[in-house]
């Protein structure tokens, strides 16, 4: 690696951390000031909750979410950073000292495209795949259920599960870092093939057992009911202490949150695309959208090269309003596709239409950010 190669490079990575910090910053600090007041209306004053308790609280879930914010701004990091290196370059002649040595502006700037493409394909993917889907339950929290004391509960109603079985809950409490997921009052109606209801399962409170994948019940009892009126007769009730179902925990996150895919690991998805029964569609947006997106991130940063790289310093303002043009047209055109690919325009596209919005942009922007890069004038 030549002088030249380590200066590049060793300005594009402090660009980048810059970069990430100011980002992720703006990111936390807006989400702080439209949210304030839903971070402590919640709060439970009292005479053991300390101010730096609620710092720290809010410290706690913004760090989490930090990594998800990431995910969202990893391809803007390197678009910014890769911006500020070349305008460095050039604002202050160093740019013209390369010319005038006879390096061409591609050589110049080769060091940026690894760099991003290699950040891109190490930092995102271990973000999604490794880090965040082991945080689930803490990115999972509101901004209303910052504090512990605060984490709300909610119903279930008429989920089925693979038996036929339509599983209710009163209240439905999400598994935290220390505690398992709990249910108070469970109330299912197991069915048979026909789906016709045999049988009645109550318990008092339900906690769920992950190694043993079952809900362990506390004053659970079954009662047969008997077609074709059926009636309930206590009489027959059976007491149970467990109930063993696939509406596990992740299930239950699966149909009361489409946030929740966004946390998953692909390995994940796959698992349950293979089971063939909620959020499919959603699920699959999930999936070809985290693929095409580490793809879609190069593309950007090739996208943002081609218009700021330039042997002119004097047309530099305007290389940046076509920077800032393109990459948000590239972005916008994300957020577009994304929303479409939830309606797709017939039954039989449910499968295609996801995977066809989600690489749509790079169907746009990847050839045109390549024509761009050979139109440079070097």
């Amino acid at each position: 690696m030549k002088i030249i190669d380590r200066y590049v490079l060793g300005m594009f990575v402090k660009n980048y951390l810059i970069s990430f910090m100011v980002l992720i910053g703006m990111y936390v600090a807006l989400d702080m000031v439209f949210n304030f007041a839903n971070l402590t209306q919640t709060l439970p004053w009292t005479e053991n909750i300390t101010l730096l308790r609620v710092v720290y609280d809010i410290a706690d879930f913004y760090f989490y979410k930090g990594f998800f914010f990431f995910v969202h701004l990893s391809g803007m990091i390197a678009v910014v950073a890769a911006a500020f290196t070349v305008v460095r370059l050039s604002r202050f002649n160093e740019m013209t000292a390369l010319l005038a040595a006879g390096t061409p502006l591609y050589r110049v700037i080769m060091p940026v495209i690894l760099a991003g493409v290699v950040l891109n394909v190490i930092l995102l993917p271990i973000d999604q795949e490794v880090i965040i889907p082991k945080m689930i339950p803490k990115l999972m929290r509101d901004h209303g259920d910052v504090h512990e004391a605060t984490i709300r509960m909610f119903p279930v109603h008429m989920m089925e599960d693979t038996r036929g079985g339509l599983f209710n809950a009163a209240l439905y409490s999400p598994p935290k870092p220390n505690s398992p997921a709990k249910i108070q009052y469970l109330d299912v109606i197991e069915r048979d093939a026909n789906l016709r209801p045999i049988s009645h399962l109550y318990a008092d409170t339900a906690i769920w057992d992950e190694p043993l994948k079952q809900w362990n019940l506390t004053n659970g009892f079954v009662v047969p009911m008997s077609p074709p009126t059926n009636q309930v007769t206590l009489a027959h009730a059976t007491p149970v202490s467990i109930y063993q179902t696939t509406m596990t925990p992740d299930e239950i996150a699966l149909n009361l949150g489409k946030d929740y895919i966004q946390l998953l690991s692909l390995q994940k998805i796959n698992q349950l695309l293979s089971l063939k029964r909620y959020g499919t569609l959603d699920l699959l947006r999930a999936k070809h959208l985290r693929v095409a997106q580490w793809l879609l991130n190069v593309f950007l940063l090739l996208l943002a090269i081609s218009t700021v790289l330039t042997r002119e310093p004097g047309k530099l303002k305007s290389s940046a309003f076509r920077c800032l043009l393109l990459t948000g047209l590239c972005m916008g055109s994300v957020f577009v596709t994304y929303q479409m690919a939830a309606s797709p325009p017939s039954p039989e596209l449910v499968n295609l239409w996801p995977a066809l919005m989600a690489w749509m942009p790079i169907f746009i922007f990847g050839p045109l950010s390549i024509f761009l890069m050979s139109q440079i004038k070097t």
